[in-house]
């Protein structure tokens, strides 16, 4: 699906938008989609000419080898780079920058993206990125990812997360550049910030930005907000979202003298918030917004209500109180059941995946890691923690069908399963997941397992713990 341009996206063309745009994510590009100007994949090398024979080896150097009207593809695997910068822009609607997996593969980011002020006119797809080893910031804290500085950037069809460690989407800085006219749409959005939840860790943090978009993206179970509206967002439009199972799910709120105002929340489903409301307000100063508007949304579910009873700084109308009545919201599953709701999205229903359904059965637990099992069409074959400098789980394994997979790796622990890491895996695959097991802990032996919505899901294996 093309980008489309912000004059589009006018709430004047809500029923034909609606229409056209899709709450899942792509498991990979279309072909006719992407033209590669330049490439990186693994093996490749940065003196190389960026080419699909000679391509880069970091996608760093891609970025910035990269003009108005260039596309920068990245093969597929999993690139570590602490901190990709992004300078250089397009000149126009017409004239991107653009970054995207390459055609019919899906490349996994570990690091912070960052897309500085002078880079306007940038269009980020079709990837998995996971901020979780970005720079640090101090006291276990580690840099949002992507962090969006620049103006008219849109990211679309990306799995963003960080495994719990921090924000991820970060609009806007008074100090490093306010973000203008941005489009957040088609991603999904989830397990961003730390856990037990601290107040300050959000899916997506407008902080000091005009005209942003969010629209047609599942944010879920997220630290703190789904989308916090803090404190200097101005003109936002949140639409046609699933946004479940974060702390809160949206707020508005302001500093002691800047408010967050005219932002317009409409047409999406808002549900099961684990903190407080589903929907809220904060203004600890003389500040207090003004036009912010929440109207024709689905809400359920929230701990402490729906909608904050004082309204302060909003107005809601014409919500309907009702449970969308998700597939299978446990496993990632967000497709609306219920009529009620669907309406609220123009009979839309978000895929929790490509794969469908996202069905996951019983646990059976292997007696050790050396015996492969077959659970439905998962076979999980080694599940190897390794103890070194830091703790890694190295997975091997197979699907019995074809084709890129949308995967869950969870670990047993805690009395429950934990998801550590989400992956596009093909049929074959050979991964390595931080398992971030505590030093302390050698004799641990965790019970780890892969999930594929849809298709199914491995037996349980032992990990055993190797020094």
């Amino acid at each position: 699906m093309r980008n489309l341009p912000a004059t589009l996206l006018r709430r004047s063309a809500l029923p034909a938008v609606l229409a056209f745009l899709t709450l899942g994510l792509s498991a990979s590009p279309a072909s006719g989609d992407v033209t590669c100007t330049r490439v990186a994949a693994p093996g490749g090398s940065d003196s190389a000419d960026g080419t699909v024979d000679a391509p880069f080896a970091t996608v760093q150097h891609l970025v910035d080898s990269l003009g108005p009207g260039d596309t920068g593809c990245i093969r597929a695997g999993t690139y570590h780079e602490q901190n990709i910068t992004i300078r250089n822009g397009g000149a126009g609607d017409d004239a991107r920058v653009t970054i995207a997996s390459y055609p019919g593969e899906r490349a996994t980011i570990d690091g912070r993206v960052y897309v500085a002020d002078s880079a306007n006119y940038v269009t980020v797809r079709d990837l998995n990125l996971n901020g979780h080893d970005g720079p640090s910031c101090g006291d276990g804290c580690v840099l949002p990812s992507p962090t969006v500085n620049g103006d008219h950037i849109v990211f679309q069809n990306n799995d963003v997360t960080d495994d719990h460690i921090g924000i991820c989407f970060n609009l806007g800085n008074a100090s490093y550049g306010r973000a203008e006219h941005d489009v957040i749409q088609d991603n999904r959005i989830h397990d961003c910030g730390t856990l037990p939840a601290k107040n300050h860790d959000h899916g997506i943090y407008v902080t000091a930005a005009d005209d942003t978009q969010i629209l047609n993206n599942v944010i879920y179970d997220n630290a703190d907000r789904g989308v916090q509206l803090y404190p200097d967002a101005q003109r936002t439009t949140i639409r046609g979202n699933v946004i479940d199972g974060n702390g809160e799910g949206v707020i508005f709120s302001g500093g002691d003298t800047f408010a967050s105002n005219d932002n317009v929340v409409e047409h999406n489903i808002i549900t099961n918030a684990k903190l407080r409301y589903n929907v809220e307000s904060w203004y600890p100063g003389s500040a207090v917004g003004s036009g912010n508007v929440v109207r024709d949304n689905c809400i359920y579910g929230g701990n402490e209500g729906n909608v904050l009873p004082s309204q302060e700084g909003f107005h809601a109308t014409n919500n309907v109180v009702a449970d969308p009545h998700y597939a299978d919201r446990a496993a990632g599953d967000f497709k609306v059941q219920n009529d009620t709701c669907a309406k609220v999205l123009a009979g839309g229903s978000p895929p929790a995946s490509p794969s469908g359904s996202g069905q996951v059965g019983a646990v059976h637990e292997a007696t050790s890691h050396a015996h492969s099992r077959q659970s439905k069409k998962v076979l999980l074959a080694h599940a190897i923690a390794r103890h070194g400098h830091r703790w890694w789980l190295h997975l091997r394994g197979r699907f019995a069908t074809r084709g890129l997979h949308l995967a869950y790796i969870e670990v047993h622990r805690g009395g429950g399963w934990q998801r550590i890491s989400i992956r596009h895996l093909g049929r074959y695959f050979r991964i390595s997941v931080d398992l971030r097991v505590p030093a302390n802990q050698r004799t641990v032996r965790p019970l780890v397992r892969v999930v594929a919505p849809g298709v199914g899901r491995s037996r349980s294996m032992v990990a055993r713990a190797t020094h």
